[in-house]
């Protein structure tokens, strides 16, 4: 998808998955310590320099994720249980990371009680129902639920953009229809399980012909085979997944969208 131009005086808001951009960064790096610790910040900088640009953005706010569990590790222990944990000289730059951002105009911010995920989500549909634009800067395929006509994603790596006719083309599936899917497959990504049994090309079928997760449910009865057994014995681990991997979109912020407002610094 091409980038199109907004209107003018339209919020056109560029949101930034700090960590998803940063980590990969570091990761690129060929050497560790202090040296890739500075490196991957100039990196990161221009990277998000170079994404506003190419997307016209009028405000924008980089989100890092907080050091505390959320309530997703409270309803799952296992909740993100393989992740490895970030490299602890890059965890203790983060906070130098968002400084240098606010100096060049890139409002940074972190909540201990939310996910990036949850607040980038609430700020987005905020955003969107107020008929602005917004482009999430992200390779976590899980935006992918709430994309719309006025919600896309960037792929910085690939230089892609995501909008929802890609959701169609790639997974077959409205946008909408994400969160049952993962509720079926499960989300690797976040150790999140799914239903035994019932891998892509099932879940897929299954929403064809019922349409969402809770009709799915309700004709598991008459589902033929293992896959209507397994339905009627672990539904519960459904119902469990769907919640994980439904993203919050009414985090409590107190936050104004128009302090995300983008100056170039003289």
């Amino acid at each position: 998808m091409a980038n199109a131009a907004t209107p003018r005086g339209r919020m056109n808001l560029l949101l930034i998955d700090a960590m998803n951009l940063i980590r990969r960064i570091y990761a690129a790096q060929s050497y560790g310590g202090a040296e890739a610790v500075e490196q991957t910040l100039l990196l990161s900088q221009n990277a998000i320099i170079k994404d506003l640009e190419k997307v016209g953005a009028t405000h924008v706010a980089c989100v890092f994720d907080g050091k505390g569990p959320t309530w997703r590790h409270e309803m799952f222990d296992a909740y993100k249980a393989d992740r490895k944990p970030m490299p602890e000289e890059l965890a203790a730059a983060l906070e130098s990371y968002m400084a240098r951002f606010r100096k060049l105009g890139i409002a940074s911010m972190v909540f201990d009680e939310y996910e990036a995920d949850d607040v980038i989500a609430t700020l987005a549909v905020k955003t969107s129902l107020k008929g602005g634009q917004v482009t999430i800067v992200s390779t976590d395929k899980g935006f992918m639920q709430i994309t719309n006509e006025h919600i896309r994603l960037y792929h910085h790596f690939d230089k892609r953009f995501l909008n929802p006719d890609d959701v169609r083309q790639q997974l077959g599936l409205e946008p909408e229809q994400l969160v049952d899917f993962l509720s079926l497959v499960g989300d690797t990504t976040n150790h999140v399980p799914g239903v035994a049994g019932i891998g892509p090309k099932t879940a897929g079928q299954l929403l064809d012909e019922y349409g969402d997760l809770d009709s799915i449910l309700i004709n598991s009865e008459h589902i033929k085979g293992k896959v209507g057994q397994t339905l009627q014995s672990d539904y519960r681990i459904a119902l469990l997944a769907r919640k994980l991997v439904t993203l919050k979109t009414d985090c409590e912020l107190a936050l104004n969208l128009k302090d995300f407002r983008y100056r170039k610094p003289a």
